[in-house]
């Protein structure tokens, strides 16, 4: 049996509730945390996702085509992801909130460098811009391939498995993050103390959703399963429990986030890599929910689950209500595969979303508006809203409004609004050019045109129109240079964090249920 040390005292915690301490590292609920509740997308753009961010993360030669550093031409798939990144945003920002939250308490950031004279995270404004663009930051880090990857082999460890790493931790000023899943959402946590309280080890957390308030992640020791009693408020102000066991936890190192990190969207050679799905809803009241379908295999997303029976598929959660962002990496030997989209219910309107989609031998495609009409209770579906096979994908709007697409590939981005009904085919790159053919409603297609993927200096945006003989036309425009800065270096350099016990007293052993 696998034995799970856990270093905990005799010692009481009266402002931690009952039970024995195990480790705290100081940190202080109404000091420590922020005073203001997370949040989604702001009114204003630079409170969001901006070409900033991006060169913040990639660099200024992943983002924009060259050029002077203190100016960016965005390159096409940077386009693309922007308007991905910023609807995911609707579903909340606590991966930000909590790594910004854990940097201050590893004094690896001060709150006076964001607020003159602040002593306190608690003191800080909301509507500080420097602060709101840290806290993106920290946010978008959540879907890079480092911290992804750490993520993922986390969550593949026991529950207790990970209360013993998170307790090692806090010894030693890891600086982890919390991210719990239930179905299709998540949620990010800033983990402080862990407790014994009879069966469970009880993990003090900073929720960000609740200023002012410590919560209480839940571990049973003969369970080995973990709880969240106040996961999410209702309505009528109830709580939702999450709960779960191995890989629905995950602990996120401070280090994973450091860098330098590749940018995964920015190469657009794409051969023999996974075709990538990706699924950001603007309202979270009225989320779209995914089913993609192969010969072999369905995988389908609803408000409480995910259901995967596509060999090889993996399904990838962002922390925010309704996953914020769903990515799924299906294995580049599908080659057939039907994407459709579905509400909740029939009393919410169609989503409204952005769809995408890369392909590993195509461009990238993104499809945007009101998608999701049908009703996840209903067996009937429409018309796949984007249809893929080794020769051609299709993109087909809802009968029932347009659809707004953008096809990405080389130095073009290439733009249609499809009327309802009206379907554009794009063929996979061949010989530097990809093309392309729009079908109406009433069955008409027009001829393929080519459109030429030859790197250029700078970005074309090419608006596709059919003219009065049903031939497709490419208007060009050339995408306009931003006032962009260099890229903000980050600290890692940790101060030494205050901590009020140590792990040197081994009193309990926990063994992990057979």
């Amino acid at each position: 049996m696998k034995q799970i040390l856990s270093h905990c005292t005799d010692l009481a915690a009266p402002e931690l509730g009952e039970g024995v301490l195990c480790i705290d590292n100081g940190f202080r609920i109404k000091s420590d945390d922020f005073s203001f509740k997370n949040w989604g997308r702001s009114l204003s753009a630079d409170g969001n996702v901006t070409a900033q961010t991006l060169i913040d993360l990639f660099g200024h030669d992943s983002i924009c085509v060259a050029g002077p550093k203190d100016t960016c031409v965005l390159r096409p798939t940077a386009i693309q992801k922007l308007e991905e990144w910023n609807t995911a945003l609707n579903g909340g920002r606590c991966e930000g909130l909590a790594a910004l939250s854990t940097r201050f308490l590893l004094r690896m950031d001060s709150p006076s460098t964001f607020q003159t004279n602040t002593s306190s995270v608690s003191a800080l404004s909301q509507d500080n811009a420097k602060l709101n663009s840290a806290v993106v930051y920290w946010w978008a880090t959540q879907f890079l391939n480092e911290v992804t990857d750490h993520a993922a082999t986390s969550r593949g460890l026991s529950p207790l498995r990970l209360v013993d790493d998170l307790i090692q931790g806090i010894a030693h000023s890891v600086g982890h993050t919390v991210g719990i899943y239930n179905g299709p959402s998540g949620h990010s946590l800033t983990p402080f103390a862990v407790t014994q309280r009879g069966d469970d080890f009880v993990v003090h957390v900073y929720d960000n959703n609740h200023p002012g308030e410590r919560f209480e992640l839940f571990v049973n020791s003969q369970t080995n399963q973990w709880r969240y009693p106040r996961a999410f408020r209702n309505v009528d102000g109830s709580f939702n429990t999450w709960s779960g066991g191995t890989g629905t936890l995950e602990l996120t190192a401070m280090s994973t986030r450091k860098g330098p990190f590749q940018c995964s969207f920015c190469n657009s050679s794409l051969a023999r890599s996974s075709h990538v799905i990706t699924l950001a809803s603007r309202d979270i009241r009225a989320s779209g929910f995914i089913e993609v379908t192969t010969e072999n295999g369905v995988l389908r997303t609803s408000p409480t689950d995910i259901d995967n029976s596509i060999d090889g598929a993996i399904v990838s959660i962002g922390k925010g209500s309704g996953g914020g962002l769903v990515t799924i990496s299906l294995p580049v030997t599908v080659q057939n595969f039907d994407v459709r989209l579905v509400r909740a219910s029939q009393d919410v309107p169609a989503a409204d979303v952005v769809l995408g989609l890369r392909r590993s031998d195509g461009a990238s495609i993104q499809v945007t508006g009101n998608l999701a009409h049908d009703v996840l209770s209903n067996k009937n579906r429409s018309t796949a809203l984007i249809s893929v096979t080794s020769d051609e994908t299709s993109v087909r709007a809802p009968k029932e409004n347009v659809a707004r697409l953008s096809l990405s590939a080389g130095s073009r981005i290439s733009r249609r609004v499809l009327n309802a009904g009206e379907t554009l085919t794009v063929k996979p790159i061949s010989q530097n050019s990809i093309e392309v053919s729009v079908k109406g409603a009433n069955g008409s297609r027009s001829p393929f045109v080519p459109i030429d993927l030859t790197s250029q200096s700078a970005t074309t945006e090419l608006n596709v129109s059919l003219d009065d003989t049903g031939k497709l036309t490419l208007l060009p425009s050339r995408v306009a240079p931003i006032r962009v800065s260099a890229a903000t270096p980050r600290n890692f350099s940790p101060g030494k964090a205050n901590q009020t016990t140590t792990t040197t007293v081994p009193t309990i052993e926990i063994s992990e249920p057979d």
